[in-house]
């Protein structure tokens, strides 16, 4: 945390160049708050939580701590996070003053600083915090370290070469290019900057407005993190809140992850088509050759997935693909991992690893507030009370709270605070816990592209020159499949890989053609124009292949064959009339 105070400053009249004395002085104070743990460990491991007296000087430093975590959020996140901490403990001290389910008996002062700082599995040093410092450094290091050896640009020259050559070439390269990215990165918005800066040009240039240059970007770069292996803290998080392994959580969010970008690339291919637009010529395209020389890149990427599955850790797996990707970078001159990018790569990683520390640190106390008051059980059964029992309404609502919840709060603050009070409730509807988990995980991602504080599509917004509250509408209209997604997982566990791969492999099917449907729906086209009718007959179809009755996914179908097979034939009969019509005599 006081790298926190250091590298940011405190407003934008700040010095950018240098921190400030105060941002010494704030640095030095979480630092000592942190040693006066270590120094005392002895004593304060002993003690009983909830029943040992509290030291006026633990009441000072955790009141002060408190504060500078809040700060910090403000500083390195946002200030929803900060404002949302606040609540929290606001909360925490009046709560015995609340009417109804939200009423608690309270605590005295000096009881809610021995929860919020001393405690050792909830408040801003629990579990949450352990597992930043135990897991997931490492994994910030290994993006750091695949970036600055090379693995990044190979990912990206990968997609330019697989998708360059097709008609709306640029915009199925930032798909590609971002679900690639996604792999290794595990942050939305790095993902945005990181292909955006090179495909959103590209974008523009082919004809896409700038508003859809930066939408298509956006929804790329977030679905990013929800793409295996690396999926972000959140995924660490619900290995061990819920005893999952990180392996089979990464197995099971596979499908769902394509079918996100399944749809994405049949928004930007309809686009295309709509538009009239060219595909670039292949001459004009980069030769393979540089590409496969820089082959060996794959290796890291099938090496982690190996090491999962053979059962290493998630820490030993990511340690030892550190190793061989640092390797690796001495086969290319241009790619050696000298000091100078090793520091760099070092030192970005304890930033970024900063700013997580501080999330959960923050995410810490909101969950200790809401388990030890109860309002986390209090809320899940007001979603089951008011769902009356039907889960399609429960997953609403709960989409609708953890949306509001991730406006302006990072991804893994959001999952963690709307999984204390979601999961709870689908599970009483008899969802399976690895549904429910992944269910607000997506859904906490996908805040990223929800207004007001639409994260990702402010950041492609503005490297497009794009206005950032129209591109946070169009983003959040044209990734309607990948916010559909979810619900279709929860009601087909087969898209999770549950059950036999006949099962697996034919609602996968059902759900790659539902989500190409849904685009028609959006977009207006097809295999040719769509008028108002045919568009909400494929929303029709769209529905019905995700259903649980075979008998519906089939018609379902089969309607949408029907559909493109009139669209093209009406369009080919468009084009034969205007021939005629501008053929001489």
């Amino acid at each position: 945390m006081p790298l926190v105070f250091v590298v940011f400053p405190f407003n934008t009249r700040s010095p950018r160049d240098r921190p400030s004395v105060f941002d010494w002085l704030w640095a030095a104070g979480t630092a000592l708050a942190s040693l006066y743990l270590i120094v005392d460990a002895d004593r304060l491991n002993h003690r009983w939580e909830g029943a040992s007296a509290v030291l006026p000087i633990e009441v000072i430093i955790g009141t002060g701590m408190a504060l500078l975590v809040i700060e910090a959020c403000r500083r390195s996140l946002s200030p929803w996070m900060a404002v949302t901490i606040s609540l929290s403990l606001i909360y925490l001290g009046t709560s015995q003053w609340f009417p109804g389910v939200l009423h608690f008996k309270g605590y005295a002062y000096p009881r809610m600083v021995d929860f919020v700082y001393l405690a050792g599995d909830e408040g801003m040093y629990g579990f949450l915090t352990g597992i930043s410092a135990n897991i997931l450094f490492i994994y910030v290091l290994f993006a750091s370290v695949m970036m600055k050896a090379g693995v990044g640009a190979f990912v990206i020259d990968v997609a330019v070469r697989l998708a360059g050559w097709a008609r709306g070439g640029p915009a199925k390269i930032a798909v590609i290019g971002s679900a690639l990215f996604g792999t290794i990165s595990g942050s939305t918005v790095a993902n945005v900057y990181a292909t955006g800066s090179f495909t959103i040009p590209l974008m523009k240039k082919a004809g896409y407005s700038p508003r859809n240059a930066a939408a298509i970007e956006a929804i790329a770069g977030t679905g990013g993190q929800i793409m295996p292996p690396v999926m972000g803290a959140g995924v660490f998080i619900m290995s061990e809140v819920t005893g999952i392994s990180y392996f089979e959580i990464i197995k099971a969010a596979a499908i769902p992850a394509i079918l996100y970008y399944v749809g994405l690339l049949a928004i930007v291919h309809f686009l295309a088509l709509r538009s009239g637009m060219k595909a670039v010529p292949r001459a004009e395209l980069p030769s393979w050759g540089p590409v496969l020389r820089h082959a060996y890149f794959a290796v890291p990427f099938v090496m982690i997935v190996y090491l999962l599955a053979k059962g290493y850790s998630p820490t030993g797996a990511a340690f030892y693909t550190i190793i061989v990707t640092f390797g690796l970078s001495f086969l290319d001159r241009e790619t050696w991992m000298t000091p100078r990018k090793c520091w760099e790569a070092l030192t970005e990683a304890a930033f970024n690893a900063g700013t997580i520390a501080v999330a959960l640190a923050g995410s810490g106390m909101i969950v200790g507030v809401l388990t030890r008051t109860g309002a986390a059980l209090a809320f899940g059964g007001v979603v089951v009370q008011a769902a009356q029992g039907v889960l399609i309404i429960a997953m609403i609502l709960i989409f609708v709270v953890v949306s509001i919840l991730g406006t302006g709060i990072p991804t893994t603050a959001a999952y963690v605070i709307s999984v204390t009070v979601g999961a709870a409730a689908m599970g009483n509807l008899g969802v399976s816990l690895l549904a429910a988990h992944l269910f607000v995980f997506y859904y906490a991602v996908l805040s990223d592209l929800t207004p007001p504080d639409a994260v990702t599509a402010f950041a492609a917004a503005n490297i497009a020159g794009a206005d950032m509250f129209a591109t946070g509408i169009e983003a959040f209209r044209l990734g309607i499949a990948g916010f559909l997604v979810p619900f279709a997982f929860v009601y087909h566990q087969e898209l999770l890989l549950k059950g036999t791969w006949t099962q697996i492999l034919s609602m996968t099917g059902f759900a790659a053609v539902s989500a190409v449907a849904l685009a028609s729906w959006m977009i207006g086209y097809g295999w040719g124009r769509l008028g108002l009718w045919l568009r909400w007959l494929c929303l029709l179809a769209a529905g019905m292949m995700v259903v649980r009755a075979l008998i519906l996914q089939i018609v379902g179908l089969l309607l949408y064959v029907v559909i493109m097979a009139y669209a093209a034939w009406t369009a080919h009969r468009a084009r034969v009339a205007s021939d005629l019509a501008v053929t001489p005599g």
